[in-house]
């Protein structure tokens, strides 16, 4: 391949990622909004002691979603790029997820219906809980197949589809689901009861999308190799998930065990606002596994790393502008849901530092993935979150709630750098260089000007102004820096391919069904 092919193929592929990552930036912040409209109504609502019994449940829920599909998810984003050109193959990959997720996730919901009584007695013991918690319980499987069905657009580069499913459906029909029980004067359990009917309307909207707009048919006549490498790859990544949990969620479980409701919610809220950051790394990340999926494949090796370091760049300075802003006005933030929530402002900050390493390395654990390191992957979950549960549990009894964030987000930092060098080890992908250089230089700017306007304003003003007249100097000492040349290429590319009306869902479908 000529050195002018290599970079058309380098600029298409960041052209796709790029692509997916501005629909999903789009759909992640509507995501957000609806997200923060539907806590902000549930605060209002909701005393803080209710509010923690919802969020205890949701969370732990949103744990168990985790291995709801015994690592279907990630199986499809492996092998359906693979086999772009094999559509029999593809279908039966598909037919292994739809049965391993139906049959996992309906096992899994009536173990929680069961022990709903005693996980209320060893947590909050909230005599609203156990329904709650059961309630949940039947919106999971729904809630499985939702996320089962925006992969599978996810692993066909099919970004539109994706993002409407999980990004705008999801939580826009949760959201008007939770406003007309609370207008209805419904109680929590009507609460959480709405959202199962709404989750599963999602459900059946989702499936209808997969069979009316893809070529795809799940059959269930799969050889036996080829059940074995599905569970190969499905089986590690589930087992990551279990260390996952021990490394970053086990802190919501801690704090239900070990500390009140209040506290509970207090936690859920912080954790809400510095997934705000993860944004960018979301975005990119939409596509970002299949192509490298299929680099990796071919064996484009030096452009897989060239990719990865351009989208790690684009990731970083997004999370950069994110926060600076909630870590210099996380009281302001706070606030705005009530004066007894400020109280999460030095967690909110501890999280905010996790999330800029976890954001700064970029797509490690999915890199893992797709150059076939599963099992790695599931041993660092494993011995990381066995030391995050440790450290999570003596920094609670020992400082309280801060402590679950000082283990959560330590974990979060550690396990992504641990990641970064195994992925330099083994395949010789990093994706640091001087361009890094750029965004943190014009964050320091964005951290000045806001320090600045401080003593000049206060309350919902400041956080308003105050973070316009960061961002004006963010953009203004990143112009002045320099915008570098790949960056005016992609976005070139890309303004071409929107002026010429490429249909970019046709072109998806043709390139994965070969």
């Amino acid at each position: 391949m000529s050195p002018a092919e290599s970079l058309d193929d380098e600029l298409d592929a960041l052209r796709s990622v790029s692509h997916g990552a501005l629909l999903s930036i789009g759909g992640v912040s509507l995501q957000k909004l609806l997200l923060f409209l539907t806590n902000l109504a549930l605060t209002a609502t909701l005393s803080v002691s209710l509010y923690g019994v919802y969020a205890l449940g949701n969370r732990i829920v949103k744990i168990l979603l985790q291995f709801g599909s015994l690592g279907s998810n990630a199986a499809l984003v492996r092998f359906l790029p693979e086999y772009r050109d094999d559509p029999a193959r593809q279908d039966r990959v598909l037919g292994i997820a739809y049965t391993t997720a139906f049959v996992a996730s309906l096992l899994i919901a009536g173990a929680v219906v069961l022990a709903a009584d005693r996980i209320n007695a060893l947590t909050v013991a909230h005599p609203a809980f156990p329904l709650v918690l059961r309630l949940f319980a039947v919106l999971l499987p729904f809630d499985v197949f939702v996320r089962l069905l925006a992969f599978l657009f996810r692993a066909l580069e099919l970004p539109e589809y994706q993002v409407f499913i999980r990004r705008v459906a999801r939580p826009g029909v949760r959201l008007a689901a939770v406003g007309v029980a609370l207008l209805a004067g419904f109680s929590l359990t009507g609460v959480v009861g709405a959202l199962v009917v709404a989750t599963a309307v999602v459900a059946a909207a989702a499936l209808w999308l997969s069979l009316s707009r893809t070529d795809l048919r799940p059959t269930l006549d799969p050889s036996r190799d080829e059940a074995a490498e599905f569970y190969n790859h499905a089986g590690p990544n589930t087992l990551s998930r279990f260390g996952k949990l021990f490394q970053s969620r086990i802190d919501v479980l801690l704090i239900g065990l070990l500390l009140t409701a209040d506290a509970a919610g207090i936690y859920n809220l912080t954790l809400f606002l510095t997934s705000i950051i993860a944004i960018p790394l979301i975005a990119f990340n939409q596509l970002l596994p299949a192509v490298a999926s299929r680099l990796y494949a071919d064996g484009k090796r030096g452009m897989l790393n060239s990719v990865y370091s351009t989208v790690t760049r684009l990731v970083f300075t997004g999370t950069i502008v994110l926060a600076v802003t909630q870590f210099v006005y996380r009281g302001e933030l706070l606030a705005l849901f009530g004066e007894e929530y400020t109280r999460g402002s030095l967690v909110l900050a501890t999280f905010v530092v996790g999330r800029i390493v976890a954001n700064a390395v970029g797509a490690t654990g999915w890199l893992l993935l797709m150059t076939d390191h599963q099992y790695l992957r599931m041993v660092n979950s494993w011995v990381l979150g066995g030391l995050n549960v440790a450290f999570s549990y003596y920094f609670i009894l020992e400082f309280g709630l801060i402590g679950a964030a000082l283990g959560t987000a330590g974990s979060m930092a550690i396990v992504n750098l641990v990641r970064l060098s195994q992925l330099w080890y083994l395949e010789r992908l990093q994706p640091f260089d001087a361009t890094f250089l750029k965004p943190l230089g014009a964050g320091a700017a964005m951290t000045a000007t806001m320090l600045g306007v401080k003593p000049l304003l206060s309350g919902t003003p400041l956080l308003v102004f105050g973070t316009l007249a960061g961002i004006v100097a963010f953009v203004g000492t990143l112009y002045l820096l320099g915008i570098e040349d790949r960056d005016r290429r992609i976005v070139g590319a890309l303004l071409d391919q929107y002026r010429a009306g490429d249909g970019t869902l046709v072109r998806a479908i043709r390139r994965v069904r070969g």
